[in-house]
């Protein structure tokens, strides 16, 4: 038995994809302005129309992270813990195996790639705070803020790229809605029902979260 569930809000949808479109123009614009300098200046001029974009997606999302740590926005729901460490094995095993291994089912985040996220968010802030530094004309603090702006974007560009091949890969195997989830914020569960000679008996979605990694 399928059982579709809201897990994501509109709030946190919407902060996924002004995100994802930012990072993705921040890459392509801050990409010309290293390799085609005729572009230098109209691909500055949209550099900073989407770092504010960025900004405002982040506030959204940092804001949902600790409004309610709880929930499958919440911070709670990003750390490891002993529950989600069979999770953390099975998606290994999956990914290392070419998807030839079990799909393990969780709730709300995959398992694996939970507290990657909360290392995406911190890269993304620094990027915003570095990249205005350099706009006010700070180059050193610390450190060299070019380089470090500049490392820092090759590796969200990665961390973009294999979240991409990680979903899509999850999508094929699995088939519950994992992509289409970001769009309308159902994700579907497979609920095992009882056989006719067993008593009935209701399960909560809580207890469906509890023994789902996550």
């Amino acid at each position: 038995m399928l059982k579709r569930t809201l897990i994501w809000t509109k709030s946190l949808r919407l902060a996924h994809w002004v995100m994802t479109f930012s990072v993705c123009g921040l890459l392509i614009t801050g990409w010309f302005q290293t390799h085609v300098v005729s572009f230098f200046q109209l691909a500055l001029d949209y550099h900073y129309i989407l770092a504010y974009l960025l900004l405002f997606s982040l506030g959204i999302r940092l804001y949902s992270l600790f409004a309610n740590p709880r929930s499958a926005a919440g911070w709670h729901d990003l750390l490891p813990s002993r529950s989600s460490l069979p999770g953390i094995g099975a998606m290994l095993r999956f990914y290392v195996s070419f998807g030839r291994t079990p799909l393990p089912q969780w709730y709300a985040h995959n398992p694996l790639w939970a507290p990657l996220y909360l290392l995406l968010f911190f890269l993304l802030l620094l990027q915003v705070i570095s990249g205005f530094l350099i706009g006010a004309g700070h180059h050193t603090l610390i450190v060299n803020l070019y380089t470090l702006h500049d490392n820092v974007a090759t590796l969200v560009g990665w961390f973009i790229f294999l979240h991409v091949l990680t979903v899509v890969a999850q999508e094929l195997k699995g088939g519950l809605s994992d992509i289409s989830a970001m769009i309308h914020g159902y994700r579907i569960f497979i609920i095992e029902k009882p056989e006719p000679d067993q008593a009935a008996r209701k399960v909560s979605l809580d207890s469906i979260k509890q023994h789902n990694p996550h």
